[in-house]
């Protein structure tokens, strides 16, 4: 069966309005031409272009490796403020080692952060139970025990 094209504009003799006539662009260059008003300045010759300097010829090489060298720079830059290999061993590091060995720092800035729950914490890591521990009221009193703890410890000794 043959399939009928019905084209609703030519069905009704209308057209869209996108036609044009014809041979209307075959001479319209001349006719625009003839068209538009003469412009004298528009019609002067260009004048001739100055030769190239030798900056001129070397300019952009010039720009390209002044780009290169600050990108350089500026990878030398992150490279020297990168860390690297810092050695925070104690034996290496004398001030460290200085820090360490005063008891003050030690109580004040090591010791003193630790909270109870974490000393627990780490006590029942290390296989010591809560329960193990006797009250200091308990313990025996040494000769030479002073008075504040009742053993033979003193605060200096842990």
């Amino acid at each position: 069966m043959e399939e009928k094209k019905s084209d609703i504009l030519t069905s009704i003799n209308r057209r869209d309005g996108m036609t044009v006539p014809d041979g209307f662009f075959e001479s319209f260059a001349e006719r625009m031409a003839s068209e538009l008003p003469s412009r004298p300045e528009a019609e002067v010759t260009p004048v001739a272009s100055r030769p190239k300097t030798l900056w001129g010829s070397i300019r952009p090489y010039v720009y390209m490796a002044a780009m290169f060298a600050g990108i350089w720079c500026m990878l030398k830059m992150f490279t020297m403020m990168n860390p690297g290999d810092v050695d925070l061993s104690i034996d290496n590091n004398r001030i460290l080692t200085e820090a360490l060995s005063d008891e003050n720092f030690v109580l004040d800035y090591i010791i003193d952060d630790i909270n109870e729950r974490e000393l627990f914490d780490e006590m029942y890591d290390d296989s010591i139970s809560v329960d193990d521990m006797l009250p200091i009221d308990s313990l025996p009193i040494e000769e030479g025990a002073d008075e504040i703890s009742g053993n033979g410890f003193s605060p200096a000794d842990v």
